[in-house]
């Protein structure tokens, strides 16, 4: 399979102990130089879980939005998403809880709770 010549739209990268400066600096510059118009940096810390927004623009990336723990990251490039660093250590199973914010999770709570089967029918 040949490689892509066309730049995705996101890349994102998930930050370990290992790979901080290389997702930090060189994998930065290698998206920017080949025109990933959004660059994510993900950090699964359980104490501060982060997720960094940066943008192209005059083929460097500019910081957009740092989020850390609770707060939202809500962007509209490359895609409208909202997403939660804390989300990213949720380990409960239950996804649709977590996905678009407090009243989404209120929703997928109460239809949860209205498609579990009677007990004692």
């Amino acid at each position: 399979m040949p490689y892509t010549t066309t730049p995705p739209l996101l890349a994102v990268e998930v930050v370990s102990p290992e790979s901080v400066f290389r997702d930090h600096h060189t994998k930065r510059q290698e998206y920017a130089t080949f025109g990933i118009p959004s660059y994510w940096v993900l950090t699964p810390d359980p104490d501060k879980p982060s997720i960094i927004e940066f943008r192209l623009k005059d083929g460097e990336y500019t910081e957009v939005a740092p989020v850390f723990g609770e707060d939202v990251l809500e962007t509209e490039l490359p895609f409208p998403v909202r997403v939660v660093p804390q989300w990213l250590l949720r380990l409960d199973g239950d996804w649709r809880r977590h996905i678009g914010g407090p009243k989404e999770a209120e929703d997928a709570k109460t239809a949860q709770e209205t498609e579990k089967p009677e007990s004692g029918a």
